[in-house]
């Protein structure tokens, strides 16, 4: 009888997410921003075309409210979630394995270990928030989806200056241009943060005061008021999110080995580099 013999590749020829994302930690950022910018804009779209929200420009949440652009929704909310936690996670063991190679005092060490681990707190609780936007519609359950989205844009805009300050200490120790450039960039970002959260409150505020009252609607005496309010909380929210972009240059210097994050070894061979084979793949 003819024994037949299968050839096994071994887990070094095989591209994986586990492989992908061992030396390419970088292209979370990248998925996350691409992904929720992509996401909101397809439920806005299909809202739109199937007239089920108003001419005037809606808050996020309004654009998934019905079917089937509230599925949609859901499923790209709750993926931004793990995903805005996942980068959150590596950005800690980042600054952890950076913490480990300066020379700080104990009590520069400890206050410095002490913001990068609120950092990763805040970072994680702004991200659950998104599930309960996600899991609580606007028009059905107000109140859970609202502090949801109150706990991601609180948190995620403190969240953001803290990072912004460990990158100056990282950037006051190490004197990269690398980290001068991330500095900045996050301090660019954090002020639109600011900006925008400030106006989304104060508009927001205003609006439900004032529609409450009984001194007009969206549609026409509180309408620029309400345009203010929805279109901060889009840039707000994007924003937010395209801040992971600044974590770019540093998930680059790291790796995963299935139970750690790591600083990157150079790779001996070049079949084992999974970040060439699938730029070469694309090519």
């Amino acid at each position: 009888m003819q024994t037949e013999t299968f050839r096994v590749e071994s887990s070094s020829d095989m591209l994986t997410i586990y492989h992908l994302l061992r030396t390419c930690l970088w292209t979370i950022p990248i998925f996350t921003v691409v992904w929720s910018v992509a996401g909101f804009a397809i439920t806005y779209g299909i809202s739109q075309a199937l007239n089920h929200t108003d001419d005037v420009f809606p808050y996020i949440s309004k654009t998934g409210t019905e079917l089937p652009e509230r599925g949609v929704f859901s499923i790209v909310v709750f993926v931004c979630s793990l995903s805005m936690a996942l980068n959150a996670e590596i950005r800690f063991q980042y600054v952890r394995l950076m913490m480990t190679q300066m020379s700080l005092t104990p009590a520069e060490k400890s206050r410095w270990i002490t913001a990068n681990k609120l950092s990763l707190a805040l970072g994680l609780l702004a991200a659950f928030g998104l599930l309960f936007v996600a899991s609580f519609q606007v028009d059905t359950s107000p109140v859970p989806h609202y502090l949801g989205a109150f706990v991601t844009f609180g948190l995620g805009f403190i969240c953001c200056w803290i990072h912004a300050a460990i990158t100056y200490k990282l950037y006051k120790e190490e004197r990269k241009s690398m980290l001068k450039y991330t500095f900045i960039l996050q301090i660019l970002i954090s002020l639109v943060i600011t900006v925008s959260f400030l106006t989304f409150i104060i508009s927001f505020a205003s609006y439900r005061h004032q529609k409450g009252a009984g001194r007009g609607t969206k549609e026409n005496e509180l309408r620029s008021i309400f345009q203010t309010a929805s279109s901060s909380e889009w840039v707000l929210a994007i924003a937010i999110v395209s801040y992971v972009i600044t974590f770019i240059p540093s998930f680059r210097k790291l790796e995963f080995d299935g139970f750690n994050v790591k600083y990157q070894q150079l790779a001996t061979n070049s079949k084992t580099n999974v970040c060439v084979r699938l730029c070469s793949c694309c090519s």
